[in-house]
């Protein structure tokens, strides 16, 4: 793991002991989507929704009609959801390597590094408190039910259903972000990596900023054009143009040589970008869980 992944996994595994320290020890053998932090939102009954706005949702959790700034329902939600998180990250990388593994098409390749990279860059922004959350009409429902506030009618008239959520004076405020998840994604893990970063003057931690930075060549643009774009990248063509590519996936440390070879300057659509980053997010991802994993083994002991 290279210094920058190392960097950001201090980062997470801060966050994660403070929530832990709140929450108690997880039950992870026994991890199911009722352990989500949505699950927790909608049906725990200690979670309480405000809706002030046709585009916000305020959630808190209440004791004796007062707001719990420690919040440890909210706390214990949020570690759970990290847990879940990871392992989605974790069979993804594994789906990554087998597809390397098996010869693949490259563009295929592409896609399932793409949304490696794109999973754990959400798990890591949601310690740095960009916390996403996505609601299907069920969940809207639900919502609505459990739901109060002045603005509940136009809110649930407005057919928002993609926010970010992040701490206000012990609750999580959630504002829509419209409807490019995708690209509030990236938005929120240049923010990540800017705060992760930013007092370290390391070279190599800049030219990952440089890379999402270029909007001309952004993770979102480099999975369009392989998934839907360019059919004929699923054959020979897509092979040549991702043979860099291919040499990259697995190879955290010839990854990051990369980057800092290219400065983080990718050319158009270069497929190369979503392998730094999906080897320097999963990396940091993997290490938080195992770091968190072991800080609530030695809280129950």
């Amino acid at each position: 793991m290279n210094r920058c992944a190392g960097l950001l996994a201090d980062a997470c595994t801060s966050e994660l002991a403070g929530l832990i320290s709140v929450a108690g020890p997880a039950e992870l053998d026994h991890l199911t989507f009722r352990s989500s932090f949505k699950y927790g939102l909608l049906n725990d009954p200690a979670i309480s929704i405000d809706i002030p706005s046709s585009s916000s949702f305020v959630v808190c959790e209440l004791a004796g009609g007062e707001v719990r700034h420690d919040s440890p329902a909210i706390a214990s939600a949020r570690v759970s959801d990290f847990f879940l998180g990871a392992t989605r990250v974790r069979r993804q990388y594994q789906d990554l390597i087998k597809s390397k593994e098996a010869s693949s098409s490259s563009a295929w390749m592409v896609v399932t590094a793409y949304y490696c990279a794109f999973f754990a860059a959400i798990e890591i922004a949601k310690l740095f408190n960009y916390i996403s959350i996505s609601l299907a009409s069920e969940d809207l429902k639900a919502l609505s039910i459990k739901a109060t506030g002045a603005s509940h009618s136009a809110f649930f008239s407005s057919g928002n259903n993609n926010f970010i959520g992040q701490p206000h004076a012990g609750k999580l405020v959630f504002s829509s972000i419209g409807t490019r998840p995708h690209v509030v994604a990236w938005q929120n893990a240049l923010r990540f990596t800017k705060t992760a970063f930013k007092k370290k003057d390391w070279i190599d931690a800049s030219h990952y900023i440089t890379a999402l930075q270029e909007n001309d060549c952004s993770p979102s643009a480099v999975r369009n054009e392989w998934n839907y774009k360019r059919s004929d990248y699923y054959g020979a063509v897509g092979d040549a143009r991702a043979s860099e590519f291919k040499k990259l996936v697995g190879n955290p440390k010839s990854a990051h040589n990369f980057l800092c070879r290219t400065r983080g300057l990718f050319s158009n659509f270069d497929p190369c970008l979503v392998a730094v980053l999906c080897e320097v997010f999963n990396s940091a991802i993997t290490q938080s869980h195992a770091r968190a994993t072991e800080i609530i083994r030695n809280t129950r002991n």
